[in-house]
């Protein structure tokens, strides 16, 4: 994985969720923000941490199709429910916008 790629590594959605939920606290003193910071690290659940996951995956299989821009993003939209990009959503992709290879 390239480093930091915020689509392709989970982590990265992981942190971004918990710095949005860690902002959203009122903080008056430090020791308020550390206690918000360790709150929020582990008030996210698991199945949440699987979906992050799950998305990877799908924007891995739509790169690997060789998408790019808004068609990848169209594809790893329409299929959230599957695990990878189908075949079908590609026929799809392809009949909206033609290849010009």
């Amino acid at each position: 994985l390239p480093k930091s790629h915020c689509e392709l590594n989970p982590i990265e959605v992981y942190w971004g969720r918990v710095k949005y939920q860690f902002r959203e606290i009122p903080k008056k003193t430090f020791q308020d923000a550390k206690d918000a910071v360790f709150k929020n690290l582990d008030a996210c659940p698991v199945d949440v941490i699987r979906r992050f996951i799950n998305q990877s995956f799908r924007w891995m299989g739509a790169y690997q199709l060789k998408l790019t821009g808004k068609a990848a993003e169209w594809a790893v939209r329409k299929q959230k429910t599957h695990c990878s990009v189908l075949t079908s959503a590609m026929m799809h992709l392809d009949a909206i916008c033609p290849s010009t290879t």
